[in-house]
């Protein structure tokens, strides 16, 4: 009886959530160039937490005390848009920031992401606001406004989850698209690589 009782106590095991790009390759071989550095991401003060935050509508939002962020948002988001960058643009190059071993880089991509919003059964919604900057002279290279919902298949976290993910694939097809149009600002000067 004191068993039962035991485990009628306790607690839910948390579970673990990272962000996995599936944005395909840009079907040529990834070529090394100027270090390109994305981050800083910022985000809405509500989603800086490891919890995930789900949208209830009408302006409420729902912690999920035991489904967690595996590391911090800002840092899951720069390493999934890294990827993809990479992947979409054919530039290897294509760092998460910061790096413990590299400075601030050549280039660098800056985010803002002014909305995030995850309504389980309903939609996913990302609204994010990008820079291209050179770094040693702070030149705006490119920058870009990303907007956009998609309706969810299914219920729950791992449905909602997914489509985020179908936003972050688009968002880094926007974003890679000026390192395919001007290789000039990524590729190493003739002779030097």
């Amino acid at each position: 009886m004191l068993l039962l009782a035991l485990a009628g106590c306790a607690s839910p095991q948390a579970r673990f959530y990272s962000l996995e790009s599936a944005s395909a390759a840009s079907g040529e071989p990834a070529q090394f160039g100027k270090r390109v550095m994305l981050g800083p991401v910022s985000l809405p003060a509500a989603l800086d937490r490891p919890q995930l935050v789900l949208d209830d509508g009408g302006g409420r939002l729902r912690l999920q005390e035991f489904d967690r962020w595996s590391a911090p948002l800002d840092r899951l988001l720069a390493q999934s848009l890294t990827l993809a960058v990479s992947r979409r643009s054919g530039v290897a190059s294509v760092y998460a920031y910061p790096q413990p071993t590299m400075d601030g880089g050549d280039l660098r991509y800056a985010l803002d992401v002014r909305r995030l919003s995850l309504q389980p059964g309903r939609q996913a919604a990302l609204e994010v606001v990008w820079q291209l900057q050179g770094v040693s002279d702070g030149k705006l290279l490119a920058a870009g406004s990303f907007s956009r919902s998609i309706p969810l298949a299914a219920p729950g976290v791992d449905a909602a989850l997914a489509g985020l993910q179908s936003l972050l694939d688009a968002l880094s097809g926007e974003m890679a698209q000026p390192l395919r149009q001007h290789p000039e600002w990524w590729q190493p000067p003739a002779g030097r690589s």
